[in-house]
């Protein structure tokens, strides 16, 4: 079967055919439908290799993450990929660990295999990437790196409004006692939504004691670590925000081991709400980060690269706040006590 056999079959050029193989924006949609139904159809399955030679482009993007372990990225890997599929092109995955030597090693692999565009999705960029980055002509995007958006297209989440509605919601169920579960200071990406916090915090009106901010690593152990400080404190905050779900699901594991209880005894909310959010005990409240939506704006950042469009301006997703159970008032919270 050839490219022939499915222009014949779409009543369309062979060129046409191609653009839509190689995923042009020239071609209708109603058109590339056809070519895409006439594909299946035949059972096509064009020669990458050859088709690579032919139009200077390998049809292949990079994602770059910071952990894998980590549910939000294997869930952010899985929409970018569906839309990489729908528009023919291939997904080569990277895992840095928060290392940034492994960074520099997964830009400089993908270069080699000559990729057609770099997601980065992480928050250890050195100097020595930017460098390498600037030094290659291939589209990257960035995940929540403001300070390059001059050079490169990025994608920003916008933590503070996020943190604001976590903390009126704490406000409106009476909590003036808020505590914060921070993630790694090595992190960029984790210091980041500390500051949001504390900048969240202040716009609140409410004062953080020092005591209450706990430091964690973005995984359950910060979680665990921060549940048996916390339930001995004799000044112990009435609520506490956390960096992400991991840290938040690692302090509900905790309080239950040591038979205390949330929210009776404190209440508690995340961050990025993972598929678990709802299914742990009891169900957490937390900040919807869609990692579809970071997906879908990173994708189609480096489609509009690779088709030399320059429209394109940062984009900026707001989370917002998903209740659930294991928030509460501190009325309730008192009687309990009581």
């Amino acid at each position: 079967m050839d490219i022939a056999a499915v222009a014949r079959r779409a009543g369309v050029s062979t060129a046409t055919v191609s653009r839509v193989i190689n995923s042009s924006s020239k071609v209708r949609e109603n058109t590339a439908a056809k070519v895409r139904a006439a594909i299946e159809e035949l059972n096509y399955r064009p020669n990458s290799s050859a088709r690579c030679l032919r139009s200077g482009r390998s049809n292949l993007f990079g994602i770059i993450v910071s952990d894998i372990r980590n549910p939000f990225f294997p869930d952010l890997i899985e929409h970018f990929e569906l839309l990489a599929t729908q528009h023919g092109i291939d997904v080569t995955i990277a895992n840095t660990g928060y290392n940034e030597q492994r960074l520099v090693a997964a830009v400089r692999r993908f270069f080699e295999r000559g990729i057609d565009g770099l997601a980065i999705f992480t928050s250890e960029v050195s100097n020595a990437t930017i460098e390498l980055l600037r030094s290659a002509d291939v589209p990257v995007v960035f995940l929540n790196q403001p300070a390059l958006a001059g050079d490169f297209r990025t994608v920003t989440v916008d933590y503070i409004q996020g943190f604001v509605e976590a903390i009126e919601h704490l406000r409106m169920l009476g909590h003036k006692k808020i505590g914060f579960l921070a993630g790694p200071v090595t992190q960029n990406s984790a210091n980041r939504r500390r500051k949001a916090f504390l900048a969240a915090m202040k716009a609140c009106d409410l004062s953080l004691r020092d005591e209450w901010i706990f430091e964690g690593d973005h995984r359950l152990t910060g979680g665990r670590f921060a549940a048996e400080r916390l339930f001995t404190m004799r000044n112990a905050p009435t609520a506490l925000v956390c960096s992400n779900d991991m840290m938040a699901i690692g302090f509900l594991e905790t309080a239950s081991r040591l038979e205390r209880r949330v929210p009776d005894e404190v209440s508690l909310i995340g961050f990025d709400d993972l598929f678990v959010c709802e299914v742990v005990h009891p169900a957490l409240t937390t900040l919807h980060l869609s990692r579809k939506e970071i997906a879908t704006r990173a994708f189609y950042a480096l489609q509009a690269s690779r088709n030399e469009s320059l429209e394109h301006e940062p984009a900026v997703i707001s989370p917002y706040l998903v209740p659930r159970a294991s928030t509460g008032s501190v009325a309730r919270l008192k009687s309990k006590a009581g």
